[in-house]
């Protein structure tokens, strides 16, 4: 049996490629969001056991335009919520260079965390790549 949870990744500078490289905490399955030029944002619905129930979000790459991304962040901080994560958002502002995610859990109850971007692109990983 499996239970879903969605995640949504969106831009505010939506000229050119993006992708969102994350997995949920604890289960470590990579997985992505590809971005094209002119997309500002699209949303992965992914399937989990039923007996997961996700903490945090793992990010190991965010990139955009060639011109901000994150490697390696980890969000909402601190321990785990009272309830499993539900859903999830991560919204690049490339103009303020700052990278925002928020969880929701199950009881409907939202944590939010923020991070510096690089002022650089990182490649992105590729489906095959993905392993």
């Amino acid at each position: 049996m499996a239970k879903t949870i969605t995640i949504t990744f969106w831009r505010d500078d939506y000229s050119g490629p993006a992708c969102l490289e994350y997995s949920w905490v604890p289960e470590g399955l990579r997985r992505n969001i590809q971005l094209m030029p002119g997309q500002q944002e699209d949303t992965n619905t992914d399937s989990v056991d039923d007996d997961l129930n996700p903490s945090h979000v793992e990010v190991y790459v965010a990139t955009n335009n060639d011109a901000a991304s994150v490697e390696r962040w980890q969000f909402p901080s601190g321990g785990p919520g009272k309830t499993p994560v539900a859903s999830a958002r991560v919204e690049i502002y490339q103009e303020r260079m700052e990278i925002v995610g928020t969880v929701t859990y199950e009881d409907g109850s939202t944590a939010s965390d923020t991070a510096k971007l690089d002022p650089f692109g990182r490649p992105c990983p590729t489906e095959q790549d993905s392993k």
